[in-house]
């Protein structure tokens, strides 16, 4: 027995050791979990398609990725945070990224991506995701609001698409005198009553964002204008309750005649009102001036407890380079973060010809304003009380509760005691 075993035993001892290095990479590759908001199932194809690039480019980085409802994922990611269980990446929006930052719970960027990498980014959008200094986060894909608006509508009342916020009001009139209907939904969910009073001309903040910026005559006047749409009855009353959704509901019923929107919202109304959708047009974004359009970023992040920071951020690197941007946009109505993608002729007519189509010319007027505009609300902290604070006393202002000297006077004191708190 003994005499017959041991030949077998220097036989198998290299083959053992030539499995053993062959499968080291495999052995010692770490994983890192990578969380989405609401991408699945629609989008499988595509991020499944960049992890098994990643992995293939990086053998020693397995990828898990877990999609997670757009509600639940504050929540979530608090709750890992707190349990010491956060993903290695995570698809969040700067404000709450913010909130995390102020924590000190996300890693900064800059002190893993080189300064090339960096440079990649729209300098606006990449400066956007900064807290007291601090780089929290990589932007991801982007987007701004257009006008779509009602032509038939607006040629039958002989007004055109308003260039200012002043001159919503105008418009207002003459559609609700001529048609009985409303010109504008002014939507109060989200960020979109600050973003608003950026695009007016107004300041959120002062320069050291330690008060509020809009406590000045153009602040008031835009608490002005919301009290005149109000009072004389040119917006309808369930403004003050009813957020974005009740807007597409009216637009796309025939009872106003211009929405605030992203471009994306063009397919549902081709779905759901395709006869609307004949008669429909796009126009920048509403009353912004040259530089003040607005764009919202999603980002990726990596928490300081991810215990593989440098494969998290060579995976948010590559999940957000030029190319990987691209192909995304090219799947959905979206935007990229990253300055190459607008040499494309993709988001640039070529050669001054005419769009072919509504939603080519939607991406053009798109694709300008985020190459102009910014994230005009930054990064704040205690944000929900500042937004809050400041959309009830407009909202008092516009049913009279408070004049507007004192609705204006009133949110600028919070704010300044919410921004003035550092603890």
């Amino acid at each position: 027995m003994g005499l017959t075993m041991r030949p077998l035993r220097l036989i198998c001892r290299p083959l053992i050791m030539g499995l053993l290095l062959c499968s080291g990479p495999a052995l010692s590759a770490v994983q890192i979990q990578f969380w989405t908001m609401q991408l699945s199932p629609f989008h499988d194809e595509y991020v499944n398609g960049l992890i098994e690039r990643f992995e293939a480019d990086h053998p020693d980085i397995r990828v898990k990725w877990v999609d997670v409802p757009w509600k639940e994922m504050e929540k979530k990611m608090l709750a890992s945070v707190a349990a010491r269980t956060a993903p290695d990446v995570v698809n969040l929006n700067p404000q709450f990224s913010s909130k995390l930052a102020s924590y000190g719970a996300l890693a900064d960027p800059e002190d893993y991506l080189t300064q090339s990498q960096v440079n990649r980014f729209l300098p606006a959008i990449w400066k956007a995701n900064r807290y007291h200094g601090q780089t929290f986060a990589i932007p991801w894909y982007l987007s701004t609001t257009i006008t779509i608006y009602n032509r038939q509508m607006m040629q039958q009342a002989d007004v055109s698409v308003p260039e200012t916020h002043e001159g919503i009001l105008e418009a207002a009139k003459t559609i609700k005198k001529k048609l009985g209907k409303y010109t504008y939904f002014p939507a109060m969910d989200g960020s979109k009553p600050l973003e608003d009073l950026v695009t007016s001309g107004a300041k959120l903040v002062n320069d050291s964002q330690t008060a509020a910026g809009f406590n000045t005559g153009q602040g008031r006047e835009f608490f002005e204008l919301y009290r005149q749409l109000y009072q004389q009855e040119l917006i309808p009353k369930n403004v003050l309750t009813e957020g974005h959704h009740k807007a597409v509901d009216l637009f796309q019923s025939g009872q106003l005649a211009m929405i605030s929107t992203g471009m994306q919202f063009l397919n549902t109304i081709k779905i759901n009102a395709p006869d609307l959708y004949q008669q429909i047009d796009v126009a920048p974004q509403l009353g912004a001036q040259s530089g003040r359009f607005n764009v919202a970023a999603m980002n990726l992040a990596v928490p300081m407890l991810s215990r593989h920071k440098h494969a998290a951020f060579e995976f948010a690197a590559f999940v957000t380079n030029a190319e990987n941007q691209m192909a995304l946009a090219k799947r959905v109505p979206l935007l990229p973060s990253t300055k190459a993608s607008y040499q494309s002729d993709f988001f640039q007519p070529k050669d001054s010809q005419a769009p072919k189509s509504l939603f080519e010319k939607a991406r053009y007027v798109s694709a300008e304003q985020v190459l102009e505009g910014h994230v005009l609300v930054p990064p704040l902290p205690k944000y929900s009380k500042l937004r809050n604070s400041f959309v009830r006393n407009l909202q008092s202002a516009m049913v009279g509760k408070l004049s507007v000297d004192e609705a204006v006077q009133q949110a600028a004191d919070t704010w300044a005691l919410f921004l003035g708190d550092r603890s």
